[in-house]
């Protein structure tokens, strides 16, 4: 078993790195060798792990009398950003002022870091020897091979949305940014107005979004002005930075780097990145991220099938979007009268009364004519559905991630957008 000051084994290195990837996904945590080593609790096992590498990366934070210039800070910042806040690897370089380079070093550092304190720290049974693959599957892929489009889709599936407060996300982000600002003679000043409502976003995405805009913001006025403001507009939060430029005559150090994957990252968690230039040369840089606030949003679900409708709810479970099902046209409607849902998905195979024919219904009814509504069904009939009325077309089956993604597409077209 290795000691305290040894190095620690490649292969223990190899699976702390790859949980601390995984810090938030509980069926990726649940597969980690570390469970094994470090003595985990099979009962609790996920939870207990991420609880476990949360503890040892704050139990590395040095006194607060250590200069944050000092080695020991370095390697606490990078493992917090890295890992608990899930930042990327250029996020965390442009904060400590580093080269892409000198990152990748610092980051394997502080993971030896980690590494020896948890085999210091905890009961370690027994590490294994590196291997290539279990049996039967294939080696894992490597990171040249993964690429973004795999890692988004990953995270679209991984994270579920969150509610958080502006507040508890805008202040890290701003600390963050500081030591670039601070280099580049950058003053950053916020506006948040009162009463927001809490977001309701994946909070990591969100984060990374938002922290590449400041970022390209900062590095466009080299020793100007960053101006951020918070504000609410209907069922979404509208925060917009402004780049203003001043006497200084520094030069841009580039803007346009991570801004194709920032739109990205916003859509991911829900919402929408608008980058533009300003109306004159003072202000070069505005973007505009809309996030989705947090709201209770009503879906009626009109299907004749039981155990689709169990679907539909499981679904939804966790979601800003409260269940409502109906199994026959005459309780569709009834319920769409008492309830006031605000989106409704309606199939078309229904008994007595089709779902053309309930469509039209809806349509006419004046409780319902301005409800949005999702047809979603085995019939190819996507053209006739919506001259008929509906907002959008689904085809049977449907996956949880479609779904979702086509009621957050009709919450936002009822939302009024950022002024």
């Amino acid at each position: 078993m290795p000691t305290a000051g040894t190095m620690p084994p490649e292969s223990f290195l190899r699976d702390l790195r790859w949980a601390l990837r995984h810090l938030y996904n509980p069926e990726k945590l649940s597969e980690s060798p570390l469970l094994k080593v470090l003595g985990v609790d099979p009962r609790e096992s996920p939870s207990a792990l991420r609880r476990i590498l949360s503890q040892a990366i704050h139990a590395l934070a040095p006194d607060a009398s250590v200069s944050t210039d000092s080695h020991a800070w370095r390697v606490y910042y990078t493992l917090r950003h890295r890992y608990l806040d899930q930042f990327s690897q250029q996020q965390v370089a442009m904060s400590l002022g580093l080269s892409i380079r000198q990152m990748r070093r610092q980051d394997r550092l502080a993971l030896r870091v980690l590494a020896d304190y948890l085999l210091s720290h905890h009961v370690v049974e027994q590490i294994e020897p590196p291997c290539s693959a279990r049996p039967g599957e294939k080696p894992s892929a490597t990171a040249e091979e993964i690429g973004p489009e795999l890692e988004l889709q990953w995270l679209r599936k991984a994270f579920p949305s969150e509610a958080v407060s502006v507040a508890e996300v805008l202040p890290p982000l701003v600390n963050l940014i500081t030591p670039l600002a601070e280099s580049l003679r950058v003053r950053v000043e916020c506006s948040v107005a009162n009463h927001l409502p809490r977001l309701a976003v994946q909070v990591a995405t969100m984060r990374q979004a938002l922290l590449s805009v400041l970022t390209a913001a900062v590095r466009t006025v080299p020793g100007g002005q960053v101006a951020l403001t918070v504000q609410a507009a209907g069922r979404q939060v509208c925060i917009t930075v402004i780049a203003e430029r001043s006497a200084y005559d520094g030069a841009a150090i580039g803007v346009t780097g991570g801004l194709d994957l920032a739109r990205q990252l916003a859509e991911v968690s829900g919402g929408s990145l608008d980058v533009r230039p300003g109306a004159d040369e003072t202000h070069p840089f505005i973007a505009t991220l809309v996030l989705p606030a947090v709201e209770q949003v009503a879906v009626l679900f009109v299907d004749d099938n039981a155990d689709t409708l169990q679907l539909y709810q499981r679904y939804l479970a966790g979601t800003r979007y409260p269940f409502l099902g109906a199994r026959d046209p005459q309780q569709a409607m009834s319920l769409a009268e008492e309830l006031s849902p605000s989106i409704i998905v309606l199939d078309l195979m229904l008994p007595g009364v089709d779902g053309w024919e309930l469509l039209g219904r809806f349509r006419e009814h004046p409780r319902t004519q301005g409800v949005p509504i999702v047809v979603c069904s085995i019939l190819e009939q996507r053209e006739l559905a919506v001259l008929l009325g509906a907002a959008e077309f689904l085809v049977k089956p449907v996956s949880r991630e479609a779904l979702l993604a086509a009621l957050d597409r009709q919450l936002a077209r009822q939302s009024p957008g950022c002024q």
